[in-house]
């Protein structure tokens, strides 16, 4: 942030802005006016000049209705079809068909056109074009398409004859039905001979297939073959759910006999196996213990154990249960047999099964042998009666002669050229010229990098802009030079008075006396505006002095004291005159001036090495304010010397002109001497711009309102200067 209060914006030095916005692009419109109406106006004028120097053409159009329908010949795989005239394709081999050499030559050749004169015209020595001009000619001036979503084809043709353009359209379309036509029946007549060549192809091979299936069946009788199929797949079956019964029988008895030897010891675990405990032995066993233990709960009851019957009931108990470990002892060979047994039957099983299996095979070869023939006739007759339809309904509708085109609109003589639009014609002219105007106006905005309005130099420099000086011309700045004296109630004027205000409201609190003028550049109207803001001040009652510290063009005398070479600063700094004779009186009231003086061989090192400081602090007990006009800062060093010295600092830029670039550098310059710019004054500002931002026109211009000179009411302020009346203006 700088001393004004506003932010930087690094651009950086050449960069010539990241945006137009509305009001740069307004600003950029008025300022090119003039470029932009040029361009305009050129527009025009190569309207009308192509208008003068384009022929009458006349353009006429025949129309052809496709049917779409008509167009295929058979609905068949592998038969040329006619493709669809309403495709893309399809409109792409019109145009390629009205733009061949060969359609283009047919055309000439059958309408004789190369004899008619209002085709081409005959050449200078009477003789007809020749066939290349004539195909060239004609293939320039017609053009086809197939017209979307529809089913026309437009044929149409440009030509400085109207009556030509509507003939040679109509041949053309007449031409382009002809040909299709032509080339339907080709395409006809080869899908016919393709049809019949493939049926007679189709019935040798129902012959073979036929032939080839009867003798098949004198060598194996097909009825027997179904019946014997039919007995054989039966007692697979039967033999296959017999294997399996045997198979899971197997495997039962092979696991019980693998437990059994396992646990020859164990009664529990052999009861716990169900063949086992199944048996009839080991089940009569188990029942008769259980009756016995029964019998004995039963006399229990009724007698003691060292009674008779409960003996005998024990001791039958006993013979059982010495039974059922007998049977038990016997089980395991028992199953062991059966286990043998049920191997034994289902090996025999599997035997029978698979020789089923084989007999099944051979009669499966057999019977796919025989389908395979019965489906190549079936397949054969099939192909064959559906050629035959296919040849008959091809034959009819060749005999038909089906129209599959015809003229839906023959084309017209046109009633006016092409070039009648005029307007539309100066229409797009005017709007392409002012467009391209427009287009190289912001090409020449973006890459000037000058500064043109407030908005811009503020956001780029980051200060404040003190005031907008209006544009003058060269003749009208020599008259004015002083113009808050000849010109008071001007724009410009006005300007230096808003400069007066500005300069004053940013260093109230500060006090400044001494006011420093520099540029960037020569010729940026630094002199312009260090006198015109010293006479400001002067106008306003306090005393001023300008001193012209641009000791190698110094232009003050010029303005204030009529050229007159008076002696001044290098006279004073050198110690030749005194601060009296070197300072000389004005025709402004309250404005004194110090010229240059004498140009010095070596200015740089007079500022350097003179008491410059002590001399402006001298000055400064004696007048109320003190303007400095020095050298441009990015120049030569002789600002840089004097920068220390003054109390604010006041940058000169030509909008328009001065490249920002320049103008940063000159401002970082100033920074690095150790002074900060109080703003910027941007003189030669157009009117249109400086009026958005420094004057108004009309009665606030008017001589009286500031001819009034200073009004002051005695109060001083803290620098010892009288404070203006609050109804003065500044």
């Amino acid at each position: 942030m700088n001393e004004s209060g506003h932010h930087r914006v690094d651009l950086g030095p050449e960069a010539p802005g990241s945006s137009l916005d509305l009001e740069q692009m307004w600003f950029v419109i008025r300022e090119k006016a003039w470029l932009i109406a040029l361009f305009g106006l050129i527009g025009i004028f190569g309207g009308l000049a192509y208008i003068h120097h384009t022929p009458l053409t006349y353009y006429s159009q025949a129309v052809i209705e496709v049917d779409a329908d008509a167009m295929k010949v058979v609905n068949y795989t592998g038969v040329e079809e006619t493709k669809d005239p309403l495709s893309d394709e399809m409109a792409q081999t019109v145009l390629a068909v009205f733009q061949s050499r060969a359609f283009a030559q047919d055309v000439i050749e059958e309408n004789h056109l190369l004899e008619n004169p209002g085709f081409m015209p005959p050449e200078p020595d009477g003789k007809p074009p020749s066939m290349d001009e004539a195909i060239g000619t004609l293939i320039g001036m017609s053009h086809a398409a197939v017209r979307p979503g529809t089913r026309f084809i437009e044929v149409g043709v440009k030509h400085s004859n109207p009556v030509m353009a509507k003939e040679i359209a109509n041949m053309l379309a007449n031409a382009y039905m002809e040909r299709s036509r032509k080339q339907q029946g080709a395409t006809d007549d080869a899908a016919i001979k393709y049809l019949k060549d493939q049926a007679n192809d189709a019935s040798i091979q129902l012959s073979q297939s036929s032939a080839a299936l009867q003798a098949y069946n004198k060598s194996h009788d097909s009825g027997s073959l179904d019946e014997a199929n039919d007995t054989i797949v039966t007692d697979l079956r039967t033999k296959s759910a017999e294997l399996s019964a045997a198979h899971s029988q197997r495997v039962k008895l092979q696991a019980d006999d693998e437990y059994i030897q396992k646990h020859l010891n164990d009664p529990d675990a052999l009861l716990s196996i169900p063949s086992v405990a199944n048996h009839p032995s080991i089940v009569a066993s188990r029942q008769a213990i259980k009756e016995d233990e029964e019998k004995i709960d039963q006399l229990k009851f009724w007698y003691r154990e060292p009674h008779p019957k409960m003996i005998q009931a024990r001791k039958e108990l006993a013979n059982e249960q010495q039974t059922l470990q007998d049977n038990l002892s016997k089980i395991p060979q028992v199953i062991h047999a059966a286990r043998e047994a049920a191997e034994e039957m289902e090996s025999r099983m599997q035997k029978e099964v698979d020789d089923q299996k084989a007999q099944v095979e051979t009669l499966n070869d057999d019977h796919i042998q025989f389908d395979v023939l019965n489906r190549q006739v079936e397949t054969n007759r099939a192909l064959y009666d559906g050629l035959l339809t296919r040849l008959k309904e091809a034959t009819v509708a060749t005999g038909a002669e089906t129209t599959r085109m015809h003229m839906f609109e023959p084309a017209q003589i046109p009633i006016e050229p092409l070039q009648a639009r005029k307007s539309r014609t100066l229409s797009m002219a005017l709007g392409g010229g002012l467009g391209l105007g427009l287009v190289l106006a912001m090409a020449l905005h973006f890459m000037d990098s000058s500064l043109k309005t407030v908005d811009q130099a503020e956001d780029v420099l980051g200060l404040t802009v003190l005031a907008s000086i209006p544009r003058q011309t060269q003749s009208k700045l020599k008259e004015s030079g002083l113009a808050l004296v000849k010109a008071p109630g001007s724009p410009v004027g006005e300007a230096f008075r808003s400069l007066r205000t500005s300069v004053y409201l940013a260093g109230r609190h500060k006090g400044r006396k001494v006011v420093l003028f520099t540029s960037t550049l020569a010729g940026e109207g630094k002199t312009f505006c260090s006198t015109n803001y010293a006479t400001a001040l002067a106008q306003q009652g306090l005393k001023t002095l300008l001193i012209d510290a641009d000791l190698r063009s110094p232009m003050v005398a010029t303005v204030l004291l009529a050229g007159q070479k008076l002696p001044g600063l290098g006279e004073l700094l050198l110690k030749k005159v005194d601060v009296a004779t070197a300072t000389h009186e004005t025709e402004v009231p309250n404005l004194f001036a110090m010229p240059a003086g004498d140009l010095l061989p070596n200015p740089a090192e007079v500022l350097a090495s003179t008491g410059v400081g002590e001399l402006i602090k001298k000055l400064a007990e004696s007048y109320d304010r003190i303007v400095i006009d020095t050298a441009p800062v990015t120049a030569v060093s002789d600002t840089l010397l004097l920068l220390e010295h003054a109390e604010g600092v006041c940058v000169v830029a030509h909008a328009g002109k001065t490249p920002r670039k320049w103008i940063l550098r000159g401002l970082k310059l100033i920074r690095e001497a150790g002074a900060t710019p109080v703003g910027v004054i941007l003189n030669q500002v157009p009117m249109r711009m400086a009026a958005a931002y420094s004057y108004y026109p009309g009665k606030y211009g008017e001589p009286e309102v500031y001819g009034g000179g200073y009004k002051g009411d005695g109060k001083k302020g803290p620098d010892g200067i009288e404070i203006p009346h609050p109804q003065a203006r500044f």
